[in-house]
């Protein structure tokens, strides 16, 4: 080697190495020293160099890397990415460039030049974290939870038990709403704490949402990921205290048990988050555990949600009616509106199966307003048939999403406007429940509409938790007993009372009585001594449509007998 290249060489800041074919070292650059912190000493005549001084981590990468490059054809370049464990016992990546070449003997060495990468690779790692965290919690977030998810499903049968945990809390959007967004950070980022402070290694804790956490647990038993999950719920009900406000939240989570037969993450995070659904939606059990028949309704429940729009564009709902009668007198009182769907393929179908649907996802305000559009249409057809009758009031279903909407009332003064319905013949029904969600908005839209000269209704009473101060407030001319005291009233004293209380109470408030789900004349003869006004049943007649309603009404009928 010429002195200018001796020059270049040992003062250039990279590491020059050169080893024979058996892995010697033949020359070593000073460079190693600013490296490494070892002297071209240590290294020199001494076999495999990289190897010795690789971090664990890259050790079969090292020897896998120069025993192929010792067997390539001359003049093959390869590079490696390796760690190696330097003097001080710290640690550093190099980039290693190597290549064969023919020495001046005519004999072939491995030349390998390494470069200190570490100012690089930390940068690297930093970017890493950053695309793998939430920057709010410092929790790992959703690219992370899928890929930690991967890698379990990756290892197959080797892998040990495993579940996903997905958590979420109720308030965020309220607390955004009234308090601002930098409450409803403060609600998380202590949400996550709280979640994080009951996960302990190998396990991990998520941040997959908003207001939505996830945590993959290993090698736990069923039991023990059970009382995983209570602890977290029973962490998360305690108060939050927000810069002096304090905030209680109903969390929820769903459960799936691993690893099932699983090929992708994003499949098994549905499935969690259906069962996380279905706990939302559950009054009674905040927990739910995924199986595949909650994955079947969700599916159809998807379908449904698909179906909704082409079903109310194409003519597919329709209206059936039941009257609301008179105890004493046998007389048609009033006409409860009843949705019905003529589904293409699941024929027909029951509001049961797919108002939760509408009501999810804000359809059912569409849908509503065609429910109230059309009953009040058919309400005043059947004024113009029976002139005697205008004392006769449509009843028609309003739900949460309904009432909380801020044109309900307008909606309902457009539809009486271009019915040419009175005011004073529809009768709007919310359910207890629905009232009593948020007692203010229900009493102010209440307020409103009752001002049209409509008449309101409180459906399915003694179901919910009203108070005597909260039905004060609201201006209802209607209590309607619930069907299942109703039903038991003839086998249960105890159904006997409630019925006798409720009756008593709206006697008390001035407001009309119905009794719904009358079936057996014994019902019938025990509401009408309690001095129950109206009911409505199959006693009377099941839902029929509009003309077979108008005919019931001019149907002359016998008084039923005690």
């Amino acid at each position: 080697m010429s002195d200018l290249a001796t020059l270049l060489v040992e003062t250039a800041h990279h590491w020059e190495l050169l080893e024979d074919l058996d892995g010697t070292v033949v020359y070593c650059s000073p460079a190693c020293r600013e490296i490494t912190g070892f002297d071209p000493a240590h290294f020199q005549g001494r076999a495999d160099a990289l190897g010795r001084i690789a971090h664990p981590g890259s050790r079969t990468l090292v020897s896998d890397f120069t025993r192929e490059m010792r067997g390539a054809a001359p003049g093959v370049r390869r590079c490696l990415e390796l760690c190696i464990q330097v003097q001080d016992g710290g640690v550093r990546w190099l980039r290693c460039h190597s290549r064969l070449i023919t020495g001046p003997d005519g004999a072939s060495y491995l030349r390998s030049t390494l470069r200190d990468i570490s100012s690089r690779k930390a940068l690297d790692l930093e970017m890493e974290l950053s695309r793998l965290s939430d920057p709010l919690t410092r929790l790992y977030n959703r690219a992370f939870c899928l890929e930690s998810i991967q890698r379990l499903l990756d290892r197959g049968s080797l892998a040990e038990d495993f579940a996903v945990v997905a958590l979420d809390i109720d308030r965020l959007k309220k607390v955004n709403e009234t308090l601002g967004p930098t409450y409803g950070d403060d609600l998380v980022r202590i949400a996550a704490e709280r979640i994080a402070s009951a996960v302990t290694a190998p396990d991990v804790a998520c941040r997959l949402s908003g207001d939505g956490f996830a945590v993959i647990m290993q090698g736990k038993t069923p039991r023990e990921m059970m009382a995983f999950v209570h602890k977290v719920l029973s962490l998360l009900d305690r108060p939050f205290i927000l810069r002096g406000h304090e905030v209680n939240v109903t969390p929820s989570a769903g459960v799936l048990l691993g690893p099932a037969l699983y090929d992708q993450p994003e499949d098994l995070l549905r499935n969690v988050s259906i069962a996380l659904r279905r706990a939302r939606e559950s009054r009674n059990n905040r927990c739910k555990v995924f199986h595949s028949r909650l994955f079947v309704d969700a599916s159809r429940q998807h379908e449904i949600e698909i179906d909704l729009h082409a079903g109310l564009r194409c003519g597919q709902f329709f209206l059936a009616y039941q009257p609301i009668v008179c105890l004493e007198t046998n007389t048609v009182t009033s006409i409860e509106a009843l949705l019905r769907w003529n589904h293409p393929r699941h024929g027909l179908m029951q509001p049961a199966e797919f108002l939760g649907v509408a009501e999810a996802t804000d359809f059912i305000v569409p849908l509503g307003e065609w429910v109230l559009k059309q009953a009040c249409h058919d309400m005043v057809e059947t004024l113009v048939q029976r002139t005697d009758m205008g004392a006769v009031t449509m009843s028609v279903n309003i739900s949460a999403r309904q009432l909380a909407h801020h044109s309900i009332c307008n909606t309902v003064a457009r539809v009486l406007r271009q019915s040419g319905l009175p005011p004073e013949n529809l009768k709007l029904e919310i359910t207890e429940t629905v009232a009593m969600e948020n007692p203010v908005l229900t009493a102010q839209r209440l307020h409103a509409i009752k001002a049209l000269g409509v008449k309101i209704s409180i459906d399915d009473f003694g179901t919910g938790y009203s108070s005597l101060a909260s039905l004060q407030n609201f201006p209802i001319d209607t209590l309607k007993v619930d069907k299942s005291f109703v039903g038991m009233m003839d086998s249960s004293t105890e159904q006997r009372k409630i019925v006798r209380t409720i009756i008593a109470l709206a006697h008390s408030l001035n407001l009309e009585v119905v009794a719904e789900g009358i079936e057996q004349q014994e019902q019938w003869s025990m509401l009408k001594m309690l001095d129950c006004q109206s009911g409505q049943g199959f006693l009377f007649s099941h839902p029929v449509d509009a003309d077979t309603m108008r005919a019931f009404i001019c149907k002359e009928r016998p008084q039923l007998r005690q």
